[in-house]
């Protein structure tokens, strides 16, 4: 009687210990991990400029060619966007920026709304070219999948069920269309002499001048890319929003889509540091790139050579249900021209966001919050699940990634006299992605 009660005293006393023991690390890890935020949001304070004025050195004086592409957002460009922009112009001086803005079938009244901006950037005498091109959706599908000739015309692809024949595939579209926005540039050197530092891409997002001020200060101002971070619900663990192209130093696709983001632990110890982090592609709303490698270079032989353009995967991988943004192609393509030494860097310090509440939400706060990025308990709290997503995850994204690998290899492998290779497979994802009508579809 009393051996059992005393090895039930035992028993409790270890358990108690065992349990005093587990608290004692998790507080211990708590405070560590507090302690990091608290370099995080200091560092986050320090990335933030609003003044051209106290830019590095490097940043200062740059000429700023902005492209933006338009469909369907005529709310958008009229409640902030154009504003914004017009801010930008005046921020950045109007003999600094080029502004060049391609809209094509648009179902509202965007045309109308960048007539207005168009008039608007005139009086400020910027230099700009906007397209409103009336093809629509519509138009391309109903153009079908041959030419007049009967040739197949480039970005069809058979879906899945095949029930409806071939669909006109998204991302060549969009790549077109991001083109199309890009040969102004190219126009200004070859007719005009003028050349630019910087391509500025700008989504339908919310942003202030401040925002593109402290992305031209992203590493000190070197590197060859620079991204910001994009949100839309923000107030899941600071949960960013455009994992399509974001691929860390590694190449991998993000572990989650919550703060920390990134499987590669440079990546991802960049971003718990609040620095801006390294990695192989990122997209995010608004880039900043050099623009050298956008212009034509001349060989050996005086042979001119094409400058980077944005691009879609083949219609034939395509067809192995896989697909790919044409903005982490635009980043593979550019390591793979050795046009990247600088760095692909996603700077957590400038924020956007597809709504004026998520913005809002991202940079205000009190002032233990005053990042505006995310709150200390929720840093501490995405810090243990991103460890939990680690344990959990990496089996599947194994399985994943090997799938997408066995259809390139089956590509490769198929008896056709077309030379195959694609430098941008960590871009790949299990997805087709079909324009319709008044948007687009997965298939």
């Amino acid at each position: 009687m009393l051996t059992r009660r005393f090895r039930r005293t035992r028993q409790r006393r270890i358990v108690r210990l065992a349990l005093f023991l587990v608290l004692g690390l998790l507080l211990l890890d708590s405070l560590t991990i507090l302690k990091h935020y608290r370099q995080f949001a200091t560092n986050i304070r320090k990335h933030t400029y609003t003044e051209q004025s106290s830019l590095p050195s490097a940043a200062k004086g740059q000429k700023i060619f902005i492209s933006s592409q338009f469909w369907t957002n005529a709310h958008v460009i009229e409640a902030r966007w154009g504003e914004a922009l017009l801010k930008l112009v005046d921020v950045l001086g109007p003999e600094n920026v080029y502004v060049s803005i391609y809209e094509s079938g648009s179902l509202d009244n965007t045309k109308a709304v960048l007539s207005q901006l168009d008039a608007q950037l005139a009086a400020k005498k910027v230099t700009r070219s906007i397209v409103l091109d009336t093809e629509s959706h519509a138009d391309l599908i109903h153009s079908g999948p041959y030419d007049e000739e009967g040739k197949p015309r480039p970005g069809w692809v058979l879906p899945p069920s095949g029930s409806n024949g071939k669909e006109v595939r998204r991302i060549p579209h969009l790549a077109k269309t991001r083109n199309l926005s890009l040969q102004p540039l190219l126009d200004e050197k070859a007719n005009h002499g003028r050349s630019y530092d910087k391509v500025l891409f700008l989504n339908d997002v919310v942003f202030q001048p401040h925002d593109v001020l402290s992305l031209l200060a992203t590493n000190g101002g070197s590197y060859s890319v620079a991204c910001a971070i994009d949100f839309q619900f923000p107030g899941v663990l600071a949960s960013l929003y455009d994992t399509f192209a974001l691929r860390d130093l590694n190449g991998a696709r993000t572990l989650a889509g919550h703060f920390p983001y990134f499987r590669a632990a440079e990546s991802r110890e960049a971003i718990l540091r609040g620095d801006s982090a390294r990695v192989k592609s990122c997209w995010n709303g608004m880039v900043l790139m050099d623009a050298s490698p956008f212009y034509p270079t001349v060989d050996i032989d005086g042979q001119q050579i094409d400058g980077l353009r944005f691009r879609a995967i083949s219609d034939s991988l395509a067809a192995k249900h896989l697909e790919a943004s044409e903005c982490c192609l635009i980043n593979a393509d550019l390591a793979a021209m050795g046009a990247a030494e600088h760095g692909i860097y996603i700077n957590p310090a400038v924020r956007v966001a597809y709504t004026e509440q998520a913005y809002n939400l991202t940079h205000t706060g009190s002032d233990t919050a005053s990042t505006g990025f995310i709150t200390p308990s929720d840093y501490l709290f995405a810090s243990w699940l991103f460890r939990l997503a680690q344990w959990v995850e990496s089996s599947a994204s194994k399985a994943l990634d090997q799938k997408v690998h066995s259809r390139v290899v089956k590509w490769q492998q198929d008896n056709t006299l077309e030379r195959r290779n694609e430098t941008g497979e960590m871009c790949l994802i299990d997805e087709m992605h079909l324009l319709i009508w008044n948007g687009w579809k997965h298939a």
